[in-house]
């Protein structure tokens, strides 16, 4: 996967030099002819890599691979040079004008820049001389691949791989009997509807057999071949015509005779019924796929013990041993993601481990097994299985893919997040862009391919790795997972580009305190995320800058900084794109950084922290996160000229001039919490028209003061709009809530209240919110006595809390109401009765909790002395129940 790579650094590559010829090649006189020329060459270099990327052949020349090395050499070459040149000359410069006094010491740093850009040209120089070189090269090769000369074993190996055939029989089958039933019903059909996958169990199906005169099983591979394919579905409908059909290479002939065949018998594919197994959706339209889950808890222990212990599971050994490592082996089948293909691995490398300690061992390693096996043949399943499923990713998406490898196996992963990471390692260019699309819009896209594509989970807002990245392997990323009392990972490869560190904060920390980061390649991404608490002391890593000084990425999560101090020498990175302290205990946010030239995303959720109003030098901001913010000598933060940004999280109109708000043409995203009206008026009636997402929070802001009519008038102007997302009200309302109309917060998901004193059943107007997921009801939010949950109301509802309602006596839940309701809290509501009868319909509900509530209301919910509550029929069937303190 060298080209994959190669594709990596040069994407990259030409991303840094498009930054730097904008911002600062316009000044290097003489020169800026030669980096554009390096410029062009990459992008013809980057077309080559394109083109041979869907090439059936592209891995198997050794010139191909040599060349391929010499590409990555000659990028990095030629990144460095030119950031040798902007941190030389840029730095010096931007001294120049902050501390240079007299005109002799202006003539110093013009000499100096003379020479730095003698330098650069001479460098320049020879890596144009060579990237051209090397792109003639390719050229011509390009051409030898396209013509099919070289070898294509490869290729043809590949294709074996992938390939599945009909007699095969799955001796370990577990599972799955409902989708069987389910798709062999389709199968059986006479009208239109039509089905996908689950395949070779279907295809033998005695249903399947006796409903279907002939059946036929074909393989299609990337490298479609229509005439073979035609010729194979014939061959199995037509035994008897085998050799005539061998000999017909017309496709019409062959199509025309595969018609009048269909016409005459009812056939298992293509006019009758077709069943593919894909683990790309792109391929069929989304009404005819059918999705298989993974296996239950319960099945993947069945798989496991199936193949680990073939003989104890016919019965012909005594299965003393499996109750023994029944613990352990369920915790193996939920590391391996209840995937039936890793369990069936991990199950065929403990056939030969006995003992609890040797699955311990598999269970605790369950990366490299499933990586490497521990032998040949079926060990190796899922390593190839997923060098399938990346070889065949676009170009575009392979580096989105392996970045995913710097976060935690299965960890949920924020969307945007993802978007500024991306952003800042250049892994989304600007030619990716279609007509009207942002570059928020090309990471969406790239999300939902890989979605499409089964190589990541997406749950709403968030994304979850489910594979098994080959980015540590392939040299894109290093990813040092440390644990208490083990081994001390080296880090002696010179080749590091992208580095992250993540375990137990005291090993880190020991880690970091004893290696030294100074490496023969530049490091660009730096990220340090412990697994635990406390916080890292991390000072040690930052005393030397001139070891990261080509960082573009550094993440510092939950972090120690001696006396709260970020080293103002954080400032000599002016590559950075990406910097995060979140959680960390920065309490001031040093000058310097606000002169980082490049800096994109700025991640200030620390515990409390003072930002300087020369924030407004970051002219390249685009994503501003805030905690609990201060300004350091002006009143308020000033936002006027950060023309970029595009979010921002976490803003306090305390400390920030709303009136600005406007002024940010580019804002996207935008968090709040308003405390006045004026500011409330400012993103009601000129911010949240315009922005794509908006959450809006509204503290100790008393509504009821400005009077029913402006309070009305502004609650129904801000649920009408598309934008809000989340809303957050502390304060007192005191009037019902406006009533619904057709539109009313299409998008809201989460809606908090408190102190509101809605007099109204506000349930009849937040029941009907579409998108409506949480509802938290706390404090005096509601004063009436009864609340009503119709049919059909709360259609998307997941999590409802009701805390401090005194004086509600009487809930109503009508069949149909809340269907996706799975966490339910009631507390303080002391008046309240009785739990809804409506309660015993929501099959859902996972967890119940009840706090503070009369002792009479929780002993109608408990079983005591075999005597159920009278309430109890109504939560039987929730899995979890807890009661606190009942009064």
């Amino acid at each position: 996967m060298e080209m994959e790579i190669v594709q990596v650094a040069i994407q990259v590559a030409v991303e840094t030099l498009r930054d730097l010829l904008i911002e600062e090649v316009r000044f290097l006189s003489g020169v800026s002819d030669q980096v554009e020329e390096v410029e062009r060459d990459l992008k013809t270099i980057h077309c080559f890599l394109k083109d041979a990327d869907v090439r059936p052949n592209r891995y198997n020349s050794a010139i191909v691979r040599n060349r391929v090395a010499e590409l990555n050499d000659v990028a990095v070459r030629a990144e460095i040079v030119l950031e040798k040149y902007d941190v030389g000359i840029t730095s010096k410069r931007r001294a120049a004008k902050i501390s240079l006094k007299g005109k002799l010491q202006r003539y110093v740093c013009i000499l100096s820049e003379c020479l730095s850009v003698h330098q650069v040209r001479r460098e320049t120089e020879a890596i144009r001389s060579r990237v051209a070189e090397l792109a003639n090269s390719l050229e011509s090769m390009s051409k030898s691949i396209g013509e099919g000369s070289l070898s294509n074993t490869s290729a043809n190996n590949e294709d074996l791989q992938r390939q599945r055939f009909a007699h095969e029989v799955e001796q370990h089958f577990v599972g799955m009997e409902k989708d069987i039933e389910h798709l062999v019903s389709l199968m059986k059909l006479d009208n239109d509807e039509r089905s996908t996958t689950l395949a070779r169990k279907i295809y033998h199906h005695k249903d399947v057999q006796t409903s279907f005169e002939a059946r036929a099983w074909v393989c299609i591979t990337q490298q479609f071949q229509p005439l073979l394919v035609l010729q194979q579905i014939l061959k199995q409908i037509l035994p008897e015509e085998k050799d005539s059909i061998t000999n017909v290479t017309d496709h019409q002939e062959l199509i025309v005779k595969l018609y009048h065949v269909q016409k005459q018998n009812k056939c298992f594919v293509t006019n009758s019924r077709l069943l593919l197994t894909t683990r790309n959706e792109n391929i069929v339209s989304q009404q005819y796929v059918y999705k298989l889950d993974f296996l239950t808890q319960e099945q993947g222990w069945e798989l496991l013990q199936k193949i680990a212990f073939p003989k104890v599971c016919s019965s012909q050994e005594p299965k003393t041993n499996l109750a023994q490592l029944k613990d352990i082996g369920e915790k193996i089948v939920q590391k391996s993601g209840r995937l039936s293909l890793a369990i069936s691995v991990i199950g065929g490398i403990l056939r030969h481990k006995k003992t609890w300690s040797e699955w311990e061992n598999v269970g605790n390693n369950m990366d490299a097994y499933l990586k490497h096996g521990e032998g040949v043949g079926e060990d190796k399943r899922v390593a190839q299985v997923l060098d399938l499923s990346y070889n065949v990713l676009p170009y575009y998406l392979k580096p989105c893919f392996l970045y995913l490898g710097c976060f935690n196996e299965d960890e949920e992963i924020d969307t945007e997040r993802l978007y500024w990471l991306w952003m800042a390692e250049g892994l989304i260019a600007n030619e990716e862009k279609g007509r009207n699309e942002t570059l928020r819009d090309v990471v969406q896209r790239y999300l939902s391919e890989l979605a499409l594509r089964c190589m990541v989970q997406v749950r709403g807002d968030d994304v979850s790795e489910r594979k098994f990245s080959t980015g540590e392997e392939e040299g894109f990323i290093k990813v040092m997972q440390l644990s208490q009392g083990g081994a001390m990972p080296s880090s002696n490869n010179n080749n590091i580009r992208r580095l992250a560190i993540r375990g137990n904060s005291e090993v880190i920390e020991k880690y970091i305190s004893s290696h030294d980061l100074k490496l023969k390649a530049p490091l660009r991404s730096l990220l340090i995320r412990p697994t635990d608490y406390p916080r890292i002391r991390i000072g040690c890593i930052i005393n030397d800058f001139n070891k990261i000084k080509f960082l573009k990425t550094l993440i510092l999560e939950f972090c120690e900084f001696e006396d709260g101090k970020l080293p103002s020498e954080v400032g000599k990175l002016i590559h950075l794109k990406y910097l995060s302290l979140l959680w960390s205990n920065v309490e001031e946010l040093p000058l310097s950084v606000c002169y980082l030239p490049y800096l994109q995303t700025l991640d200030l959720r620390a515990w409390s922290i003072t930002l300087p109003n020369a924030i407004l030098n970051l002219k390249r901001l685009r994503h501003l996160f805030l905690g609990f913010l201060q300004v350091n000598g002006d009143v308020v933060l000033i936002l006027d000229g950060l023309k970029e940004l595009e979010t921002i999280i976490g803003l306090d109109s305390r400390f920030v001039r709303t009136v600005d708000l406007p002024k940010l043409t580019n804002l996207q995203l935008l968090d709040i919490t308003v405390r006045d009206y004026e500011a409330l008026s400012v993103v009601v009636h000129q911010m949240m028209t315009r922005l794509r997402e908006t959450h809006l929070s509204i503290s100790n802001l008393d509504l009821h003061e400005l009077g029913e009519d402006l309070v009305l008038g502004i609650l129904r102007k801000m649920f009408m709009s598309h934008s809000l997302i989340t809303l957050k009200i502390n304060g007192r309302i005191g009037f019902n809530f406006p009533c619904y109309q057709p539109e009313m917060c299409p998008n809201v998901v989460t809606l908090v209240l408190y102190f509101s004193k809605i007099e109204g059943d506000v349930i009849q107007v937040l029941g009907k919110f579409p998108m409506l997921k949480s509802l938290w009801l706390g404090t005096f939010a509601f004063i009436g006595t009864e609340m009503n949950c119709h049919a059909n109301a709360f259609p998307q509802l997941k999590y409802l809390s009701l805390d401090g309602l005194p004086n509600l006596k009487k809930w109503k839940v009508e069949k149909g109401a809340m269907p996706n309701l799975s966490f339910l809290e009631i507390r303080w509501c002391t008046k309240l009765e009785m739990i809804p009868d409506g309660l015993r319909f929501i099959n859902t509900l996972q967890e119940l909790r009840s706090a503070y509530m009369p002792k009479k209301f929780s002993d109608r919910l408990l079983v005591v002395n075999g005597e159920a509550g009278q309430d109890y029929h109504k939560v039987r069937h929730i899995p979890s129940i807890t009661l606190i303190d009942s009064q």
